[in-house]
């Protein structure tokens, strides 16, 4: 059970000089157990953002796809899946090689290494620590997210 302190005892500090030494005194009051269940909230709280800004950048970067002629369909993207690949310092989802679902059922193969798309996949990779074989599907219709 977290027995953390309640997030508005912080409120009123964010953005003054005070905000860093009342915030690691809570911590350094809390035990290993809580300090853990802090992490956890923390990384599941990261991990949804990353997802919501994916599911955006996704939906948005598959239109002008579909507007430049750039995918095997012309019919509506409402899947993206991607695979894993490793580099020096672990596995991360690869976006060079994405797989478009479009509606009729064709899937296209896409380099998706775009800024965006790129950095929003390595902060996914941090939070949720993919391993080889592992597939990420973003549905484009429902905004789930699935690993």
């Amino acid at each position: 059970m977290l027995l953390a302190p309640s997030p508005a005892a912080l409120v009123p500090l964010v953005g003054t000089t005070d905000f860093d030494a009342e915030l690691n005194r809570l911590l350094d009051s809390l035990d290993a157990e809580q300090l853990n269940g802090i992490e956890i909230a923390c990384v599941r709280r990261l991990s949804a953002r990353y997802a919501t800004k994916l599911v955006s950048v996704l939906r948005s970067r598959t239109r002008e796809m579909m507007a430049a002629r750039e995918t095997d369909s012309r019919w509506p993207v409402i899947a993206v899946s991607f695979d894993t690949w490793e580099w020096d310092n672990g596995w991360f989802w690869c976006e060079y090689s994405a797989e478009l679902r479009h509606l009729d059922g064709t899937v296209s193969t896409v380099d998706l290494a775009f800024d965006d798309v790129s950095e929003l996949l390595a902060d996914l990779a941090y939070t949720d620590h993919p391993i080889k074989g592992d597939t990420l599907t973003v549905d484009l219709l429902t905004g789930d997210i699935t690993q």
